[in-house]
């Protein structure tokens, strides 16, 4: 089959990379100048930083399959492999030790400093409570309802910590169904599944161009800078309507965002109701703050946090970029998931709150300067449990959609977009 691609984030390579190993001719079509959708490179200049700082797990397991199949040195050297580690500088330290699942999480509860004996068992006993429903809780259920009955700093310095990393929504919105999906997923089975995986290199490098690559290689088309204005019937197939010609393909996936999923879908009358259920979806944002110090500081962990007054994570880019480390010069990457105060905060404050986290850690320190400011307002679907996930086929023949908000078990992450992605793959295939 002949098969056209609309979108050339994660999702849309991850479709057409599995599309073109069953043989099939693949054409990915990409508005922007740049693959990779939200997870790409955005500067030319050195530094190369991204828009937004990623962080992995070890349970990603689509991404690191399509990662070695384009791109095995990406997949072996392309992150810092860290045990689970939470640093919270406000005296609360877990971190899992390297033995055999599941002793490396029930010892990192045990011997986590700053947490009572009251707080490591009841996180314990939720553990073991998800894992006799198999991980399988009623669908209606916030994570704040789920952990109504844990002690605040079990909530506050563990689950609702992961909650907002892992789904990008507050605890009070989040819905608890994907959220043990998650749990599940990365704190059973081997015990590399918890490991973090903090990128080593450029989104972009990481996987989206190394993809585009193999792609080329293999006998598809990536064409960016190139805008998809319709689909339309031509036949049995479907032209695609470029702002510069038009294309026939024989199926087509729309792998974009949903915003720009909405208005394709409204031009075919069968998945105008899948459009107006899209128009609903919620959003949650990002911002990633990229900051300097003019002195070489060395972190316990290239990851520590705060929950207070939002929560936030600071990455030292230092020991996971070797492009970016420099002899005298610290550079950061200060990370608020989610909805809150800090969407009001201007470059001064978010500097005031960066210098004062700093100096909690390294004492008096001369202040740091951004570099860059990337606010992401629609990062992510709000990940509630009401909320709407269209399934990968349409209602029209030959249409399909992929991304992280189509249905599946994955929030709105890579991981999310890359199965979503596969998913579509096998579901258009099955469906031929």
């Amino acid at each position: 089959m002949n098969i056209g691609i609309i979108g050339g984030g994660w999702s849309g390579l991850a479709a057409a990379v599995e599309l073109t190993r069953s043989g099939h001719q693949v054409t990915v079509y990409e508005a922007g100048k740049l693959l990779g959708g939200r997870a790409r490179c955005i500067t030319a200049d050195a530094p190369l930083l991204d828009n937004g700082q990623h962080l992995l797990v070890g349970a990603y397991k689509e991404t690191l399959r399509l990662m070695k199949i384009v791109d095995p040195d990406s997949a072996r050297n392309g992150f810092l492999r860290l045990p689970l580690t939470l640093d919270y500088p406000e005296g609360v330290f877990i971190r899992a030790p390297r033995l055999p699942a599941p002793f490396h999480l029930a010892a990192a509860l045990l011997f986590a400093r700053g947490l009572s004996l009251e707080d490591k068992m009841a996180a314990i006993r939720f553990m073991r409570a998800l894992k006799n429903i198999n991980f399988n809780p009623d669908t209606s259920v916030t994570v704040a309802q789920a952990l109504a009955e844990q002690p605040s700093a079990i909530r506050r310095y563990l689950w609702e910590p992961i909650c907002v990393a892992a789904l990008n929504t507050p605890a009070e919105k989040a819905s608890f169904s994907v959220f043990a999906r998650v749990l599940k997923d990365a704190l059973t089975g081997r015990a590399g599944n918890s490991d973090f995986l903090l990128p080593t290199r450029d989104l972009s490098a990481l996987f989206p161009e190394p993809a585009a690559d193999w792609l080329v290689e293999n006998g598809s088309t990536v064409r960016t800078r190139t805008r998809v204005v319709s689909i339309q019937r031509s036949g049995e197939k479907w032209r695609l309507v470029l702002e510069d010609g038009s294309a026939i393909h024989d199926k087509v996936i729309i792998a974009t965002s949903p915003a720009h999923a909405i208005p394709l879908l409204e031009q075919l009358f069968d998945c105008q109701a899948i459009a107006r259920q899209l128009s609903t979806l919620s959003y949650q944002p990002i911002v990633t703050v990229y900051a300097k110090f003019l002195a070489p500081l060395r972190f316990k962990t290239p990851l520590i946090g705060w929950v207070d007054p939002v929560p936030l994570f600071i990455f030292d880019l230092n020991a996971c970029r070797s492009d970016i480390r420099q002899e005298k010069i610290t550079t950061i990457a200060a990370v608020a998931s989610a909805e809150g105060e800090h969407m009001e905060w201007d470059d001064a404050r978010w500097m005031d709150e960066i210098n004062t986290r700093m100096q909690q850690v390294f004492g008096q320190l001369p202040p740091g300067r951004i570099i860059k400011r990337v606010t992401e307002k629609r990062a992510t679907f709000t990940c509630s449990p009401d909320t709407y996930r269209p399934p990968s086929a349409t209602p029209r023949s030959g249409i399909f959609l992929a991304g992280d908000y189509v249905d599946g078990p994955y929030p709105s992450t890579l991981e999310g977009a890359v199965r979503s992605g596969v998913q579509c793959a096998q579901t258009l295939l099955s469906a031929s």
